[in-house]
Formats: C-alpha cells, structure tokens, sequence
C-alpha cells in the first residue's frame, strides 16, 4: 500500500514535470515565434526604409543632374534679343530673363530668331515675343513651356505664311490653339 502511493504520488509528480516541461516548451516556441515574426516585421521595415532612400536619392540626382544641364533656367545664357519692360520698374526677374533665354533658344532651333521680348503693362505672367520671320508680334504666357511655346510659334508663322496672312499679334497662351487679330 506504501509502495502503491509511493508510486502514485512519483507517476502524479513525473506527470507535473512532463506537463511543466510541456508548457515551457510551447512557451519557448511562442517566444521564438513572436521574436521571428518580430525579426521579419523589423526588416520589412527596414527593406521600406532603404528603398524610400534609395528612390529619394535617384529623384535627388535627377534634380542635381537637370540642374547640371546647360539649357537649365539656372544656366547663364547671354540674350541676343532685346528686353523691354513697359512696366517701367527696370527690375526684371532672374526667372523671366531665364525664360525668354530659353524661349530665344528653343526657336533658334527652330529657325527663327527672336528679335524681341516686350514685357507689357498690367501683366505678370505674359510676354510680347517678335521674330524676325514676320511683324507680328506674339503673346505668350511665361507659365508655358518654352519648347511647346516655341512649336506653337513655329506652326502659326508657317500657317499666316502660307495663307499671306498679316495679323496684328498672334495670341499662343493656350495650348494647341491660337488667336490672332
């Protein structure tokens, strides 16, 4: 009888010590677990981090490249039209002379030399643009692309040309249209 409770309180304490070693088995698997899933979402992020870096740097030498090209606005040109300003004020911006340097090169591109650029009274963001191609004279606006501006002068000069036409001005503020007057 001693030895059968003996026995039993051994088999009830070899049982709490499988149970124990059970739980603390599936306790460091949980553990190990949660550090794996701990360990992935960190370098997920850190995966996140390094390609937002990356891609900032790329754009960034985009920019630092665009800003190296000699066509760029912050490029010195030397304007070989005459600038008027009607405004009177003699102070004309960096960014508008930059503009007509670029607009004078796109349509020496394009075979016609600007001879000059008016910048007319109660405006701020217009250009009066004369060629030597023809007496009109040419609006356009300073937020429009130099090239496509520069196209659209082009085409009008070749369509008042072929119809003998001889306008006052030439309005080309607007993309893919033009008035003239």
């Amino acid at each position: 009888m001693w030895g059968g409770r003996k026995a039993k309180k051994q088999a009830e304490r070899d049982e709490r010590e499988l149970l124990s070693e059970l739980k603390s088995e599936r306790m460091a698997e949980r553990r190990r677990l949660r550090r794996k899933h701990m360990t992935s979402a960190v370098l997920a992020s850190l995966m996140v981090a390094i390609l937002g870096l990356l891609a900032y740097m790329g754009a960034r030498g985009v920019v630092i490249e665009a800003q190296k090209n000699p066509t760029d606005p912050g490029a010195e040109y030397q304007l070989q039209a005459e600038v008027m300003d009607e405004t009177g004020s003699e102070q004309i911006s960096r960014r508008t002379l930059d503009y007509i340097g670029l607009l004078e090169q796109d349509l020496a591109e394009l075979g016609i030399k600007m001879t000059r650029a008016t910048l007319p009274v109660n405006t701020s963001r217009e250009l009066y643009v004369d060629t030597d191609a023809s007496t009109t004279y040419f609006k356009v606006s300073l937020d429009r692309s130099t090239g496509v501006t520069a196209e659209d002068i082009s085409r009008m000069l070749k369509y008042l040309q072929d119809r003998g036409l001889t306008p006052g001005y030439v309005d080309v503020r607007v993309e893919g249209k033009a008035y003239y007057q």
